[in-house]
């Protein structure tokens, strides 16, 4: 059986400062608190919703951007469905089951569910894929064997394949010893470079990570965070191409809260978004406007992760679902 990628894509918890590689980063930080604030119909959102208190199940869901009109869009078959995607168009959302590590795809209503594979003979699994602007081609991420003592696989890295599935090639290639992880690829709005996470070993251990930018071609690599501070993960391009929105401490469970940040694709400008509680996986609305992420309380009676909302700078913050059980991992799409 395939394995979808381990701990190196699992939410984790945050971090304050960073050293940018870039020549002038500083630090800006708004500080974002509940308010209730008017909300424009923009689009559908899509999720991954666990079904149960123990997080062995988990299904898809979708919803208009303010939380109304939820659909479960993936059956209760006792499986963990993770990481969903929106075409452009807005009408097919692309995901992977966990233990499998199998892309899936499916229509915007739930109808047409069909697996992609896009694995290799050495593949262990697959995992995070992400739509192109065009929608011809799906960026994901690729468990490449054999396994580690703790199974992780030796090598993960980023592949591209047709959106059919076909002609996967390898993108990215970890510089082993030092990192052996390539994770959570995102295009440019004009899908000609991708940011994804690269990690950072230090003897045998995981210690760090950071976001890095390469050309669709696999030229081009450039680092845009530092190591050492944030970790930077779970990245995406803003839709005018000029900011990448991600969280800090993206694959640590023990660490500080996880906060959100943007910076420039060049390492300059990074600012904080978020202070307070555990922010993480956020993603951008289709016009750029809005934000849409993971907010978890460590402090209220209700401590379930919940989806909320706030502007582009830190505002304005809308808790968007309410459910006994916890919500991640959300996506902004076009769909009216």
């Amino acid at each position: 059986m395939k394995r979808s990628l381990p701990s190196i894509l699992v939410i984790g918890l945050i971090a304050a400062l960073l050293v940018s590689c870039g020549p002038s980063a500083t630090v800006q930080q708004t500080v974002a608190t509940p308010t209730a604030s008017s909300h424009a119909h923009m689009g559908r959102i899509a999720w991954k919703g666990f079904l149960d208190h123990d997080q062995t199940t988990a299904a898809i869901f979708s919803a208009n951007s303010d939380g109304s009109d939820v659909h479960q869009l993936t059956p209760n078959t006792g499986e963990e469905y993770q990481h969903p995607d929106w075409s452009a168009d807005g009408s097919k959302i692309i995901f992977t089951q966990n233990g499998t590590g199998d892309i899936l795809m499916m229509n915007a209503d739930g109808t047409g569910l069909r697996v992609i594979n896009g694995c290799t003979k050495s593949c262990l699994g697959l995992d995070k894929a992400a739509w192109s602007p065009d929608g011809s081609q799906i960026a994901y991420d690729v468990g490449i064997g054999p396994q580690r003592p703790n199974g992780d696989p030796s090598v993960g890295a980023i592949w591209i394949m047709q959106a059919d599935g076909s002609h996967p090639v390898q993108l990215t290639k970890p510089p082993l010893p030092t990192s052996f992880a390539d994770t959570g690829a995102a295009w440019s709005p004009d899908g000609k470079r991708l940011v994804f996470m690269r990690n950072h070993l230090v003897g045998q251990s995981y210690d760090d990570q950071a976001l890095f930018v390469i050309n669709r071609d696999g030229t081009g690599l450039k680092q845009v965070t530092a190591l050492g501070r944030l970790k930077a993960g779970n990245a995406h391009w803003s839709p005018d191409g000029t900011r990448i929105l991600f969280q800090s401490f993206a694959s640590f469970d023990i660490s500080p809260p996880p906060q959100l940040y943007t910076i420039f694709p060049d390492g300059t400008h990074l600012v904080q978004l978020t202070t307070k509680e555990r922010n993480s996986w956020p993603a951008w609305s289709p016009d750029g406007t809005k934000i849409i992420f993971v907010h978890r309380s460590t402090t209220e009676v209700d401590q379930n992760a919940h989806l909320y909302e706030m502007n582009a700078d830190g505002s304005g913050l809308v808790q968007i679902t309410r459910n006994d059980f916890w919500q991640t991992q959300p996506a902004w799409g076009t769909a009216p």
